[in-house]
């Protein structure tokens, strides 16, 4: 059940490591002075990939929520060899846990597609949150998405208040499509509108992220 889970995750956060405990372990660690890459292998021996991002006063994990992403933006890696599954709310859970530092953000923008594995997602967000589990602030939680308009008029209507950036990059359809060819299917105004009725319904501001790419959503025409 979703208690036993959350208690689960609370005593697991605070006890030393056993690995027969958790479904995914830690395969490499990539470092720099200010961000490590955790690379996990998963029980199915597919891999994963999460970021830490550190700051003075703690800092961020980047997680991921499928194996591989079926919305093709060209700029990313991710998705270059397609989708292969969604991330379990455990799986997603443990890759906070693993990073064993002082966390006071979490942004889901790392492998995959968020809302297309959104009941996981959901899960592992209560999960998180959850007083019982690892009590970490909503504040603190942000979802990055490229905008599926049916999920993002769903997650308007939980009551989880968490951040919300969207992945626009374009001003214009025709730069949308070409930059995020698999979704074509969604009116680039659509988007919009249901981001910002996030906005209005739960009092949160909305980043809209723009990656600017020569030649592609960088010309005057994009500005105006």
């Amino acid at each position: 059940t979703v208690d036993k889970a959350r208690a689960l995750y609370a005593e697991l956060y605070k006890q030393p490591f056993h690995k027969k405990n958790l479904s995914i372990s830690t395969k490499k660690v990539y470092k720099s002075s200010d961000t490590e890459k955790y690379v996990y292998e998963l029980k199915d021996n597919r891999y994963i990939e999460t970021v830490f991002i550190k700051r003075r006063d703690g800092g961020t994990v980047c997680v991921s929520t499928q194996v591989g992403c079926s919305v093709g933006c060209i700029f990313c890696e991710s998705g270059r060899n397609g989708f292969v599954r969604n991330l379990t709310p455990s799986e997603i859970v443990q890759q906070v846990i693993l990073i064993r530092q002082k966390v006071n953000r979490i942004v889901f923008m790392g492998m995959g597609e968020p809302l297309f594995n959104y009941d996981n997602l959901i899960a592992a967000i209560h999960i998180l949150r959850d007083r019982n589990g690892l009590n970490f602030p909503t504040d603190g939680i942000t979802v990055s998405t490229v905008g599926p308009v049916n999920q993002l008029k769903k997650l308007r209507e939980e009551h989880l208040k968490i951040q919300l950036t969207i992945s626009l990059h374009a001003a214009t359809q025709a730069a949308r499509n070409c930059i995020i060819p698999h979704m074509h299917m969604y009116a680039i105004e659509d988007v919009v509108k249901q981001a910002l009725s996030y906005s209005q319904r739960h009092n949160r501001k909305v980043v809209f992220a723009y990656l600017l790419l020569p030649g592609i959503n960088d010309r005057s025409s994009d500005i105006r």
